[in-house]
This record gives C-alpha cells, sequence and structure tokens, in this order.
C-alpha cells in the first residue's frame, strides 16, 4: 500500500483505465478513485474505450472521462483488468506512462507494473479502491460512495454470488453510511431492463440447450440476433445466469455473435467447477466461479470445444 501511495503522491498527471465491456466494477472503481485523486488536487483523467452502459449513466464524475488523454502521463493506473489487450486503445496510453500500476482481484493476471496489487479474495476492485482512498487519508464523499457501492454489488450480483465476502458488507456498510441512494441504485443495476435486453433474453432463453445430463446449460445470440435489436453493451449482463440458475446446472456456458465470426463467451459455475481454468484454455480468464473469453469461428464448433473442457472439470 506505501508502494501505490508513494507513487501517487509523486505523480501529477495521472490516466486511470480498465477493461472494455464496461461492468460496474470496472466504472465504479475507475471513477470512485478518480474523484478521489481529484480531490487532492491531480490532474486526473478517465479513459474508456466505450460509451457507458445505459444502465450506469446515473454514476457521479463523468466529467473526469476523457477521450484525449496524456500518453506520457507521469502515472498511469490500470483497475479491474487482468490482460493489456482488454485496455483496447487504452493499452498505448498505459505503455506510455512513465509509472504504472494495476490493481486487480481477478485470479489470472499478466500484467506488468511498477506497482502491482492483486488481491484474489477481494469480490470487487471497488473493495480495493476502498481501502486505497481510506489509506491515503481522503474523505469518501457521497459521489465517491456512489461509485464504489455499485461497484461491489454488481460483482457480487447483489451479495448472492460466492465471491461475497465480509469485507464486502462492512464496507458497503460504510458506503450506505455517506448517504447514498442504495436502493435506487440497486434498481437501475439489476431490475430496468431494456427493450432490447427483453429480445434477447427471449432468444437467449430459447436457444437453451442442457447437456452432461442437465449439468451443463449452453445457451448463445447470433449477429443475427443483435444486430436488429439495437444491443448496448449492458443489455448482455447476465445473460449467462438464464442457464446457471436452472436447477440442477453446475456450469453455464454463454456466447454471443459481436461481429461475424468472432464470439464472446461468458462462464459461470455454481458450487466445484473452476471456469477460469476452462477459459484459460481459450485465453481467457476470470474468478474460479466467473469467467469469460473470446473465440473466432463457427459457434457450434466453439460450443463444442468449450463443452469437451467442461466435461473434465465436471
Amino acid at each position: 500500500m506505501k508502494e501505490l501511495i508513494d507513487l501517487i503522491n509523486k505523480a501529477h498527471s495521472i490516466v486511470i483505465l480498465t477493461h472494455y465491456s464496461l461492468d460496474g466494477d470496472a466504472l465504479g472503481s475507475s471513477l470512485g478513485l478518480a474523484l478521489a485523486l481529484d480531490y487532492i488536487g491531480k490532474e486526473v483523467t478517465v479513459f474508456l474505450n466505450e460509451s457507458i452502459p445505459k444502465s450506469l449513466e446515473f454514476l457521479p464524475g463523468r466529467n473526469l472521462i476523457s477521450s484525449n488523454c496524456d500518453k506520457n502521463a507521469d502515472l498511469a493506473i490500470s483497475l479491474d483488468n487482468s490482460d493489456l489487450k482488454r485496455l483496447g486503445d487504452g493499452a498505448d496510453i498505459y505503455a506510455g506512462a512513465k509509472k504504472k500500476i494495476n490493481i486487480d482481484h481477478h485470479t489470472t493476471n499478466s500484467m506488468e507494473a511498477n506497482s502491482l496489487w492483486i488481491d484474489q479474495n477481494a469480490s470487487a476492485t471497488g473493495e480495493m479502491v476502498y481501502k486505497l482512498i481510506k489509506a491515503m487519508g481522503i474523505p469518501v464523499s457521497k459521489d465517491i460512495a456512489e461509485c464504489l457501492y455499485t461497484a461491489i454489488i454488481t460483482d457480487t450480483g447483489g451479495f448472492r454470488y460466492s465471491n461475497t465476502t465480509p469485507d464486502s458488507h462492512i464496507i458497503s456498510a460504510e458506503l450506505i453510511k455517506c448517504g447514498i441512494p442504495f436502493a435506487r441504485i440497486a434498481k437501475k443495476v439489476f431490475d430496468i431492463v431494456s427493450h432490447s435486453k427483453m429480445s434477447l433474453l427471449k432468444k437467449t432463453i430459447q436457444n437453451l440447450t442442457l447437456y452432461c445430463e442437465g449439468k451443463v446449460a449452453v445457451s448463445w445470440l447470433l449477429y443475427d440476433d443483435i444486430y436488429p435489436v439495437n444491443a448496448q453493451s449492458d443489455d448482455y449482463e447476465g445473460l449467462v445466469n438464464v442457464g446457471i440458475n436452472l436447477e440442477g446446472v453446475e456450469v453455464s456456458l454463454f456466447i454471443r455473435e459481436e461481429e461475424p465470426g468472432r464470439f464472446k463467451g461468458s462462464l459461470r459455475a455454481n458450487d466445484y467447477v473452476d471456469v477460469a481454468k476452462i477459459a484459460g484454455k481459450f485465453s481467457g480468464g476470470g474468478h474460479i466461479r466467473a469467467a469469460g473469453f473470446t473465440a473466432a469461428g463457427n459457434p457450434d464448433d466453439i460450443i463444442r470445444r468449450v463443452l469437451d473442457e467442461i466435461k473434465k472439470e465436471l
């Protein structure tokens, strides 16, 4: 922690980066840290590869987001990201910074930095950012709290996922004390469904197929399913859970065709399968019970190859 704080204190210009395919932890932890560093007078910007998902547009700190970032910043901080490639266009910004910090909680991480803080026991990067802000003596404002609470509840599924820890609840309680509208945040993140997502959800359920005596659920969306409804990145959030929530299922695989011939895969497990290990076979990664990967080719072939790896782990 002291090493991280020293690097931050010595830097004037700081760029915060996170992975593409934004989720609540990536954006919430990035904006929360940016607000804290802005408070102590740092010249801080947040670089994003895409527009903010509709379900996260309520988050404060959006004024600190910029596509025009210093490519020779004093310090680049990569949050919630385990692979340089997943920084997208931000990879060059990270590479060009004078100093680099990587803060992440994934079980697989190949990032290089002057200071690495990897905590696989943290349920969300937002928890780690909270601890960093407190260690720096920066007051946690209502805006910072709203960002970090969103980070934690999204990565714990509203405290329902197995990665939830006592710290998840303790830190969230401290954030709620800041006066955040926690019930409204949860409703925006989890409950409100766009018309485009409803169309994708219907198709995902329609395609759902069970394998291995009902222990594996597989579903998919093709490009022709996605393009006509003008789907946004947050419309895919939670679709993998259609399979994992089905009685008797241990592993859920969901793939979507982001562009013709290119697929993004999501894996979830309930009790004992390490899906990060499976995702790693396809140059992906993540957590023991939640992981992802990308693949190119025919969807039937991709599903078959992933199924073969799942069967080995069952």
